[in-house]
């Protein structure tokens, strides 16, 4: 990975809708699947942190004020890259990614459990993300591709289909929640794929805007609760927060976008449900339900369709 601090090539600005070559396919893989268990590690912890006095606003502030500290040096040696990304597409990622994915996602999981927030969440990204990628861009997907999709929204169906029949009262609050944070997301990820700019330009956007527009409201508005808090509890945020998921994670996917393009990079993420569904049962004790691991299967299968599967050239 060299320099961990060096810049890095930007993806490129133009989705061809031609899949990739061999080797980047392997390499983008490889950065999708670090991904993966990054977006894992993050649910479980942010999940665990919901179980602590922490509230989002706090786990908002650790995460961003630590990684901020942590990407200072790339900043002052490299910039931000604004004036590359443009200020509007600046301002999609920091939302997609930053403050208001965050405050989304981290409340949803006060209402449903971590295997919810891999499934609903994080599976419904790639299918928001084809459907902008449709829309802005032209992609058109093959039908390999299109069943894949539907079963990914299928399996999310399925998973939410026992928060709908009112078994888990509040949950739905949980899943509309985690809905909105993988919209979210899509919009950071066609955003980043268009701006020109490296995942660690993009991460320390990211994370200073976020900063910058929370801290003022943090400490004026909504108030502190670091004070009452544990210290094992707050540092074990900021690793989580910080240094798995703000910077890791966003440059194992500006990597991944790299490589495979948005759509194909998203719907690898897919694979998350898995992974927390499994990591979920010794770390938290939460054993999804006989219909949820058949709606984690479906998404997992969807995703191995829609990653396959060629693109159509653009219209």
């Amino acid at each position: 990975m060299g320099n961990a601090l060096e810049p890095e090539k930007p993806p490129s600005a133009i989705n061809t809708g031609a899949p990739p070559a061999a080797h980047d396919l392997l390499v983008g893989s490889l950065f999708g699947a670090l991904t993966v268990l990054m977006f894992a590690l993050w649910i479980i912890g942010t999940r665990f942190a919901a179980k602590t006095t922490l509230a989002p606003f706090d786990i908002a502030f650790v995460r961003y004020l630590t990684a901020s500290v942590i990407l200072a040096p790339f900043v002052v040696r490299n910039g931000f890259g604004l004036k590359r990304a443009g200020l509007a597409r600046a301002a999609m990622m920091a939302s997609g990614a930053g403050l208001p994915f965050m405050l989304a996602s981290s409340t949803g999981m006060r209402f449903a459990p971590a295997s919810a927030a891999g499934a609903v969440m994080v599976g419904s990204m790639p299918v928001f993300v084809a459907l902008l990628s449709a829309a802005i861009d032209g992609e058109r997907f093959g039908w390999i591709r299109i069943v894949g999709f539907l079963a990914v929204v299928c399996g999310i169906g399925l998973y939410i289909s026992r928060s709908l029949l009112n078994i888990q009262p509040g949950a739905w609050v949980g899943f509309a929640l985690f809905l909105a944070a993988g919209a979210l997301w899509a919009g950071y990820t066609m955003a980043f794929r268009r701006s020109g700019i490296g995942p660690w330009n993009a991460a320390a956007i990211i994370n200073f805007g976020s900063l910058l527009v929370l801290t003022p409201i943090y400490f004026l508005s909504v108030g502190t609760g670091l004070g009452q808090a544990a210290w094992s509890d707050i540092l074990l945020q900021a690793f989580v927060q910080a240094g798995i998921s703000a910077i890791a994670g966003l440059y194992f996917y500006g990597r991944s976008i790299g490589k495979l393009g948005a759509s194909r990079a998203a719907v690898i993420t897919s694979f998350t449900p898995v992974a927390v569904g499994l990591l979920g049962i010794p770390l938290l004790g939460e054993f999804p339900y006989p219909t949820g691991w058949i709606g984690i299967a479906l998404v997992s299968l969807g995703v191995a369709f829609a990653s396959a599967g060629p693109s159509r050239p653009k219209r």
